[in-house]
């Protein structure tokens, strides 16, 4: 087999200086932008159009506050949360579970083992007497609301005949979905 004719030992040369020149200039260039950029280098047109260093600072905004809920119509949110409550009260002393969940927004963090808390205290349990009380009655936004609910329960165990009475506190989130005011979230009150 032949061997190819090799290549004279200056063009050889020539060849990798040239390769190498235009990789180290490659470099060269990366490398000058790369300060450019990280030195937040600027050019004299980009000048022109910055205020000068010492300018006055300029006024914030004035803060805008929401109007402040009339008497009128905090009677009237007041009336509809009750009516969640009133909901509430009604379907636990007929335990009826569906018009029970139906106050609850779907989007109510675990609904589901809220759902299997209610089945087995209603198993346990019956509720001759409730009754709630609805203070702190606040509206962030149309479709939003919070309270503040101290429920007064009688809970009559079914199996011994005992009568228990509770009184529970909650900072109750309300949320309108499909025109009706839901629970959205239930917390503790201490």
């Amino acid at each position: 087999m032949a061997k190819p004719p090799n290549k004279p030992p200056v063009l050889a040369y020539a060849k990798r200086l040239w390769i190498h020149g235009f990789v180290a200039g490659l470099v060269l260039v990366g490398l000058v932008l790369a300060a450019w950029f990280f030195l937040g280098g600027s050019t004299p047109k980009e000048e022109e159009g910055k205020a000068p260093p010492a300018a006055a600072p300029v006024p914030a905004a004035p803060r805008v506050t929401p109007p402040a809920a009339s008497p009128e119509s905090r009677t009237a949110l007041t009336r509809q949360l009750e009516k969640v409550l009133a909901g509430l009260q009604q379907a636990t002393r007929q335990k009826d579970l569906n018009r029970f969940f139906s106050l609850y927004s779907h989007s109510f963090p675990h609904l589901e083992e809220k759902r299997q808390q209610v089945v087995k205290s209603w198993q346990t349990y019956d509720y001759p007497k409730m009754s709630y009380h609805l203070t702190e009655v606040k509206a962030p936004g149309p479709d939003e609301a919070s309270a503040l609910v101290t429920w007064e329960v009688e809970a009559k165990n079914r199996r011994t005949g005992q009568v228990k009475e509770l009184t529970r506190t909650y900072r109750v989130t309300f949320s309108r979905e499909s025109g009706q005011w839901r629970i959205a979230a239930l917390d503790p009150w201490e």
